[in-house]
């Protein structure tokens, strides 16, 4: 059978014609089929059948179909298309890449309080955490025409359209997963995950509030009015901050600009490197090297301040130190008060304070106890002691017992803290320029408040329970 004329003109068979269609799917009766002329051909069918099977039309019919007004007498296997290659990410990553068919709404902005929450640009994922599946690509399948030619069926790319970055891993069951903790990013359709991560601007409205986990998060900008910035790593800051801002490092912070705002907030649980502070309030569990200068700060460092470079001022506020502190000058012309305390360990601090005064309460306690106790035995030696006075006496005997030993205890535990005490009383505090009235200096739990200007360079020690100023 000639496949062209056939297609071009039909056949015809037993005295019905045949054509065939445009896929070469089907090959149907040339006359639209009626009650009529479907009795006739009904009649005719056993013949037409054998012929068509002759004449080497495959797919031919037990029975033949009326599809689309045609009765059809043969057909086809149509080809199985291929479906291509699919990543699906969960919920939280969705957001992140422009292939994703359905992002995910992730919440109605009116039920934010925080608009600084909506745009989060910023999604991490923690080491081995999964971030989506891979669905691999399933081949096409071949087709056959009625002329019993194949079909080839298209197959997908050998290249993928989406491929995964080095620190990204398909795991056995086909989920993908971070080979280490970082910010998923997508770009020219590669998935990857940066443990490094650099924002080239401020941290604002087109940012969000961040939640960073990671090897090193570097902010080129400020942090602006309000948001949050939480690393689990180390973070860079080549800007500053304004007011409210909240920064919590669990590696170590270097700001390249002033920290400032009475409701700005930073911790730090490694080394801390800042330009300067103003207003804030820090607490680093590593040590602190400022830039220029710390004003009217609370500060608080695990370690030691050093503030030798730059202007190298610490003024106004608070600050605290379980090491050394170092610094150019110490207060200011205008004598603002300024409290600077090294070998500070505020628990083990405020411990020694509260139990020295519950032993001076239970000192004086006993003192009046031992006057009523007198009293009584003067009154017993005299014969004056009523039997009623007799039991207020032995009451008050045995309050004073129990006193005695409770103040006893206490003295042996503040010994004990007096010994720790001691390891940093060792610590001192440097200026290499001047200290001006105005600033009370404490080692330990020892204080001292400078009421003339000194010059430097001077270290403030301790001896013998009392501040020393001796030349540096």
């Amino acid at each position: 059978m000639d496949k062209d004329k056939v297609k071009k003109e039909g056949v015809n068979l037993e005295g019905f014609d045949f054509r065939v269609s445009d896929d070469e799917l089907m090959f149907f009766w040339a006359e639209p089929p009626t009650e009529e002329n479907s009795k006739k051909f009904k009649e005719a069918w056993p013949q037409l059948k054998s012929k068509l099977i002759e004449e080497g039309i495959f797919g031919v019919l037990e029975e033949p179909e009326v599809l689309d007004n045609r009765l059809v007498v043969a057909k086809g296997v149509p080809i199985t298309p291929f479906v291509p290659e699919k990543i699906e990410l969960l919920e939280k990553f969705a957001k992140c890449v422009s292939f994703q068919d359905e992002p995910v709404d992730l919440q109605d902005k009116e039920e934010r309080k925080d608009i600084r929450e909506i745009h989060r640009k910023i999604v991490c994922a923690e080491e081995n955490e999964v971030i989506g599946k891979w669905y691999p690509p399933i081949p096409g399948l071949d087709g056959v025409n009625v002329f019993g030619e194949t079909l080839q069926a298209p197959q997908p790319s050998s290249q993928s359209q989406i491929q995964l970055g080095e620190n990204l891993f398909i795991d056995e069951e086909k989920f993908i997963k971070a080979k280490q903790a970082g910010v998923l990013v997508c770009q020219q359709n590669i998935i990857d995950i940066f443990p490094e991560y650099e924002i080239k601007g401020d941290v604002d409205f087109s940012v969000g509030n961040i939640d960073f986990i990671g090897k090193k998060l570097i902010i080129k900008g400020d942090v602006k009015f309000g948001f949050k910035v939480k690393a689990k790593g180390d973070l860079e800051i080549y800007g500053g901050t304004e007011n409210k801002v909240l920064i919590e490092v669990e590696g170590n912070l270097l700001c390249d600009g002033i920290i400032r705002g009475e409701q700005t907030k930073v911790k730090v649980k490694g080394k801390a490197e800042i330009k300067g502070v103003e207003h804030a309030k820090l607490e680093v569990l590593g040590d602190l090297v400022v830039k220029n200068y710390l004003i009217f700060s609370e500060t608080f460092v695990s370690g030691k301040i050093e503030a030798n470079a730059g202007k190298g001022i610490i003024y106004g506020g608070v600050v605290k130190a379980c090491d050394v502190i170092e610094a150019k000058i110490l207060g200011n012309e205008t004598h603002t008060s300024t409290k600077i305390l090294a070998g500070y360990q505020p628990e083990l601090i405020d411990d020694y304070l509260r139990k020295i005064q519950q032993s001076i309460l239970l000192e004086e306690t006993l003192n009046k106890l031992k006057v009523g106790i007198e009293l009584g035995e003067r009154l017993k030696k005299e014969k004056n002691l009523t039997p009623e006075k007799q039991k207020i006496l032995e009451k008050i005997q045995k309050q004073y017992e129990l006193y005695s030993k409770e103040l006893e205890e206490l003295l042996q535990q503040l010994k004990i803290i007096k010994k720790e005490l001691s390891l940093y009383q060792s610590k001192f505090i440097k200026a290499q320029e001047k200290v001006y009235p105005g600033v009370m200096v404490g080692i330990a739990d020892v204080f001292y408040t400078v009421v003339e200007e000194i010059p430097g360079p001077i270290i403030f020690s301790l001896e013998n329970g009392k501040i020393n100023i001796q030349k540096s």
